[in-house]
């Protein structure tokens, strides 16, 4: 083994342990949040503050793409990272707030699975398939696809009668381009292929494996928040909890799971007499108890 080979071989253990570190980092938190009650009920309402928290992740992460120096810095770039994927699990609390602990870990160990068996096949792929000459093919393709998913992404939104299917037509055309970029990843930090990564961006090569798992984790929050098809009913009953509300306590202690859905049954008092209280004639009334 030359040097060049111990070397690409530590580049690809310092990715992909950066990369656990950021996926451990994102599972452990959200876990927390969706745990938490009091967290569940504060971030349900950050919409504008979480999406506004992706924004500037994005404008981090584009910064720390095309910024050669902060990249190469030892201290900055690990702080940049932190920031961006910070920022990034931070804008995943208003979805999260809206699933339970099932589905979340479900959800996240299938994309997980996913992820590694494509980057398995992408570093295993013969060299006749090397996806890093056929970028101008694979980009065309995704674009493709993309386009295909945004119309079945509408479709979703404005044909109740598609739904949802459409949904799903969409999601699998993006993950499909979120996978063939992972493969395509895999080889240029296997450094085998005729595109390389650089020996000294590892965090970067990290970040962008984990933005493309971040993708494919967060189609997955519209099966969770509207299926819960891996969170049982008997989980709600002993978190004393109730799906329709989001929330792990019930809002009335004292009357159990009684919050704000009603049954069917009214509580509210009643006036049970069958008197007719219009009936105030009291002339009429006297005469006829005197006739009798």
């Amino acid at each position: 083994m030359d040097i060049t080979d111990s070397r690409r071989k530590k580049f690809g253990r310092q990715t992909y342990g950066s990369l656990v570190i950021f996926m451990g980092l994102a599972v452990s938190q959200w876990i927390l949040v969706c745990l938490v009650e009091s967290g569940r009920s504060i971030f349900r309402d950050f919409e504008f503050i979480c999406s506004g928290t992706f924004v500037l992740a994005g404008l981090f992460f584009t910064v720390f793409v095309f910024n050669q120096s902060v990249r190469n810095h030892k201290i900055y770039s690990w702080v940049v990272a932190f920031v961006i994927v910070e920022l990034e699990i931070f804008s995943m609390y208003v979805l999260v707030a809206r699933t339970w602990v099932p589905d979340l870990l479900a959800c996240f160990f299938f994309c997980t699975l996913l992820m590694i068996v494509a980057l398995v096949v992408g570093c295993h792929l013969s060299f006749s398939m090397d996806l890093t000459r056929y970028i101008a093919p694979l980009f065309i393709l995704s674009f493709v696809l993309s386009m295909m998913s945004t119309y079945f992404l509408l479709a979703h939104l404005f044909l109740p009668n598609l739904m949802p299917y459409a949904y799903l037509i969409f999601e699998l055309g993006l993950t499909f381009v979120m996978t063939s970029m992972i493969m395509l990843h895999a080889q240029t930090i296997n450094g085998d292929r005729y595109i390389q990564m650089r020996l000294n961006d590892f965090i970067l090569a990290a970040l962008l494996v984990f933005h493309e798992f971040l993708l494919m984790y967060a189609l997955t929050f519209y099966w969770q928040i509207h299926y819960n098809y891996f969170t049982s009913a008997d989980f709600f009953w002993m978190s004393t909890s109730t799906p329709n509300t989001q929330g792990t306590t019930p809002e009335y202690p004292e009357y159990g799971d009684y919050d704000k859905n009603t049954s069917d049954d009214d509580w509210s008092p009643k006036n049970e007499t069958n008197y007719d209280w219009l009936l105030d004639n009291w002339d009429t009334i006297a005469a006829e108890n005197s006739i009798m």
